[in-house]
C-alpha cells in the first residue's frame, strides 16, 4: 500500500516538476545544558560583536535620534531658566 502511495506521489512529482525532499540529517552544535559551561569569546569575537552592532541600520538611526535629542535639549536649557 505504501509502495503504491509512494508510486502515486513519483507521478504527481513528475508531472509537476517537483524534485523529491530529501531527509537531510543534520548534526546541530550541541550545545552545553548549562549555559555558564559555553565556551568563553576571545576579545577579537567580542570586538567583532560590538563592531557589527554599531554598524547595524537600526542602532545607527538610534544613535543619530539621541544626539538630536540631546542637542535641542541643550538649546532649550539654554534658553530657559528656572528661578
Amino acid at each position: 500500500m505504501e509502495e503504491e502511495r509512494e508510486k502515486m506521489r513519483q507521478e504527481i512529482r513528475d508531472k509537476y516538476n517537483i524534485k523529491k525532499k530529501e531527509e537531510i540529517v543534520e548534526q546541530a552544535p550541541q550545545e552545553e545544558p548549562n549555559p555558564l559551561m559555553r565556551k568563553k569569546k576571545t576579545p577579537e569575537e567580542l570586538a567583532a560583536e560590538a563592531e557589527q552592532e554599531d554598524l547595524d541600520d537600526f542602532t545607527k538611526l538610534k544613535n543619530s535620534i539621541e544626539t538630536q535629542v540631546n542637542e535641542i535639549k541643550t538649546q532649550i536649557e539654554g534658553k530657559c531658566s528656572l528661578q
